[in-house]
């Protein structure tokens, strides 16, 4: 196998999706969008070029320069600028400022440099906060100044000034946390609720953490916030999370007493200057104004969003109970792979054949027939296993509670025996030469197949809440596999294809059941 170009046409693979990505999310109300994105798109594309060039110009060294221009460019700023996000919303505003100006130093466009400013400029207390942010909005760019109003006026806590610059700026999916914090903050809890029911599709991962957290605080979930405080939050210190529980109680509409508590103590005893003041906040709000009944619709959001806290927040610490499937076919292609290795090589023809591989003589002459089923549990090398385990061990966790285990693994072995079905007729039938067959690709496929069908039937019913984050997430595996078919020897694209047409035909006939499974049992938060 060829390691070079292995990575490299991962890496050119992920490019070329981040790109298609940028471009399908372009949002339409945004005349600057180009010029903002322009840096992003274009380092992208030099991946896809030095990587093209590369491969006529140096073959023997085209990973290597690929990862040159990818690892600094497109996959280290992300990374820190994640990382970012999360210090952010952890309360760690230094540590969060430092990461985002390394991330604005790697990849210096306009909207990494100014949210790196940004994060600075909320570092300090409440003075210096207000000072820093007048001082950037006067300095940025024209389109980015209602955006750094609205934070001046979140330091502020001048709430209708935040809403009425939230709303200037349209559907801003970056703001949206502030005009969520700010109905919360405000009381206006139905509207808050709502705005992240429409909005939340739109997030990222990180982006919905700190909305889902003050929907469920301001909403009166306090079990709903400790789950995502010990999750998403860990990094948070005591007094942080204490405060949020402490809010979720104070609204939650029935026994307030604990709530109130444990805000005296922190606006009396904790050491965080900013905690003190919002605890003594939150206790003269409620005085002045308790929160009032929620109407049922409301409320069963809020069930909705706590239910998927919580159910996340079980299946991370019982993974094996929630895809015990996925666990095992992993650990037998894994037990299979060592057998390879053991027995004369993962490479070596002789010894796959020997262990199942599919080879059509054996089929077609001796009936070895169970060769069909063998072949998806041997692999060509260890980046073909690893490739392979990565993709279904992200694929099975998201499927199989969806699913069931049983009907997952329906899916899996349908799709690995019918892919290996239509491979051997193609051969046998003079349509492509005779060759070894190995992998799990083809039940892989299957299982990429269903879940395709599922995304784009929701989006069919409910387009306007359909989740861009899910359809990415398949995007990028059913990238990352076809890159995997153009890099790895012995894996069949007709394998592939046949898998995925088998999922989709599967999926279809399980879409009732799968409905009324959802409705007993959400799925995680990480699909929302």
């Amino acid at each position: 196998m060829d390691l070079q170009l292995f990575i490299a046409i991962n890496a050119m693979t992920v490019s070329a999706l981040l790109i298609a990505v940028t471009l399908i999310y372009r949002p339409a109300d945004h005349p600057d969008w180009l010029v903002a994105n322009g840096p992003w798109l274009g380092v992208n594309a030099g991946v896809l070029a030095v990587g093209l060039l590369a491969m006529v110009w140096a073959p023997a060294i085209v990973g290597t320069l690929v990862a040159l221009v990818f690892v600094p460019l497109v996959a280290a700023p992300s990374f820190l600028f994640m990382r970012s996000q999360r210090m952010a919303m952890e309360g760690r505003v230094r540590q969060a400022a430092l990461l985002a100006r390394m991330a604005a130093f790697l990849h210096p466009t306009t909207a990494n440099r100014i949210n790196a400013k940004l994060t600075a400029a909320l570092a300090g207390d409440d003075a210096q906060n207000e000072k820093a942010l007048a001082a950037l909005a006067a300095s940025v760019p024209l389109e980015y100044r209602p955006h750094m109003r609205a934070y001046l006026a979140m330091v502020r806590r001048d709430w209708p000034e935040v809403l009425a610059l939230t709303a200037a700026v349209g559907q801003d999916p970056s703001m949206k946390p502030l005009e969520i914090r700010a109905l919360g903050e405000s009381g206006q809890t139905d509207a808050m609720v709502q705005c992240f029911v429409n909005c939340r599709n739109s997030l990222s991962a990180t982006q919905a953490a700190m909305p889902r957290l003050l929907v469920l605080a301001f909403g009166g979930r306090p079990n709903g916030v400790a789950a995502l405080m010990d999750r998403q939050f860990a990094g948070s210190d005591d007094d942080r999370k204490a405060y949020w529980i402490a809010v979720g109680q104070l609204n939650s509409r029935s026994d307030t007493a604990p709530g109130e508590r444990a805000l005296a103590k922190l606006a009396a005893e904790s050491k965080d200057q900013r905690t003190r003041a919002s605890a003594t906040r939150q206790l003269k709000a409620f005085i002045a104004a308790p929160p009032a009944t929620l109407p049922a619709s409301t409320q069963r959001n809020l069930d909705f969003i706590e239910g998927q806290v919580l159910h996340s927040d079980d299946a991370r610490r019982a993974a094996f109970l929630t895809a015990p499937v996925t666990l095992a076919l992993i650990a037998l292609n894994v037990v299979v792979f060592i057998a390879e290795v053991v027995l004369g090589g993962s490479e070596d023809a002789d010894t796959l054949i020997g262990l199942g591989a599919l080879w059509p003589p054996l089929l077609l002459e001796q009936a070895e027939w169970w060769r069909l089923l063998t072949a998806a549990f041997l692999h060509f090398g260890p980046i073909h296993i690893a490739s392979n385990m990565f993709v279904l061990w992200v694929l099975g966790r998201l499927l199989e509670p969806m699913l069931g285990s049983v009907r997952m693994l329906a899916i899996y072995l349908a799709g690995a025996v019918l892919s290996s079905i239509f491979v051997l007729w193609l051969m046998a039938s003079g349509y492509t030469a005779y060759g070894l067959l190995v992998g799990a690709s083809g039940a892989i496929f299957a299982l990429l197949g269903a879940e395709a069908t599922i995304v784009l039937l929701q989006w069919w019913r409910d387009p306007e809440n359909f989740d861009r984050r899910k359809f990415s997430t398949l995007a990028v595996m059913l990238g990352l596999q076809i890159a995997i078919d153009l890099s790895v020897p012995n894996v069949s694209f007709a394998a592939h294809v046949s898998g995925f047409f088998a999922g989709m035909i599967a999926a279809l006939a399980l879409v009732p059941r799968v409905r009324r499974r959802l409705q007993t049992n959400p799925p995680s938060g990480a699909q929302t």
